[in-house]
């Protein structure tokens, strides 16, 4: 029976190792029927686990099991595997509250994760049923939730979005509705239509609505760049996979840093101490000396895996792991 194939260029569009899929613009390659990413070598594991979206999660065989978690008390105690699973199925949920009006609730109240970065916004979960409780002694609508940077500060807080009020450096993870206390969630539903697009959630309806709607944000905010927050957070999960792997406390004492984008140098006594990458995928990268500068250990791994780790004495390897689980 003959058979045709496309041209190869409508199949495999000019590029392939792409950490970050949310960086491409797809409106480049108009004519293309698919695109394909390289899912280990360029370490995507981190971006599904945060990006994922499923079009029709009910019937879907990965995700018909997977249920929206109703309650936003639960924020502070959820494990991290069960918060990454909600992901892909919020903006099906979304939409249904848009056209329907029906979405589960919990004492009125409606919670959708639509950013897995909130995994790891730790003191904004755990104050999500504080911000919640606050609110119920007055009239609001919507709560966004996510976390800026380059504040100054480290603390999570809410306030209320006054009209032209979005925060100049944010990123929304989650949406809370209060979809039997608001007054204009009539107006909401409305806007949800046009915050649900092909790349994902998009808040920019909500904010630029602050004049019509009682909209408040629940934000971790962050001193610095994502990037330092995302280096120094994951820190611990490298002296964690060092002692608990290989036995071996990493050196991590630095006087001074340098730091470009994603990437720091640990200065000890004006040498390097240690180098570390941590990457928005996940994927993080380290390797320290000692004070002679011979290599003391080293390691990659990514969301899920150790892909391969050293560790070092008089110039020699005396333990090296590859494709291990993490701790």
């Amino acid at each position: 029976m003959p058979i045709s194939i496309a041209r190869q260029d409508l199949l495999y569009p000019a590029f392939h190792f792409v950490p970050n899929p949310d960086a491409i613009d797809f409106s480049r390659f108009p004519e293309c029927l698919l695109f394909q990413f390289g899912y280990t070598c360029s370490g995507l594991e981190g971006y599904v686990k945060r990006k994922n979206k499923c079009k029709n999660p009910r019937s879907c065989e990965f995700h018909k099991n997977t249920k929206l978690i109703t309650s936003h008390r639960c924020m502070a105690n959820v494990n991290d595997t069960d918060l990454y699973r909600q992901v892909p199925i919020t903006l099906q949920y979304l939409k249904e509250y848009a056209n329907e009006g029906s979405i589960p609730l919990e004492d009125g109240i409606a919670m959708v994760i639509t950013d897995g970065e909130l995994v790891s916004l730790q003191d904004l979960r755990r104050s999500v049923p504080g911000f919640v409780d606050s609110l119920r002694s007055q009239v609001w609508d919507v709560m966004l939730l996510g976390m800026e940077w380059s504040t100054g500060t480290n603390e999570a807080i809410y306030f209320n979005v006054p009209p032209g009020g979005r925060p100049r450096n944010s990123l929304v993870c989650g949406i809370i509705l209060n979809c039997q206390g608001g007054k204009n969630m009539q107006s909401v539903r409305s806007l949800l239509h046009d915050c649900i697009t092909l790349k994902g959630f998009d808040p920019a309806p909500l904010f630029n609505a602050a004049d019509r709607i009682s909209l408040w944000f629940g934000a971790q905010k962050i001193e610095g760049t994502p990037e330092e927050e995302r280096i120094f957070r994951n820190m611990s999960v490298v002296h964690s996979i060092f002692t608990q792997v290989a036995n071996h406390e990493p050196p991590m004492h630095f006087e001074e840093k340098e730091i470009h984008g994603n990437t720091m140098k640990g200065i000890l006594n004006g040498r390097n101490g240690f180098e570390m990458c941590a990457e928005e995928n996940g994927n993080i990268t380290w390797r320290a000396w000692n004070d002679d500068g011979s290599p003391n250990c080293e390691m990659r791994c990514n969301s899920n895996k150790i892909e391969w780790m050293k560790v070092f004495h008089n110039h020699q390897v005396v333990f090296e792991a590859n494709n291990k689980p993490l701790p």
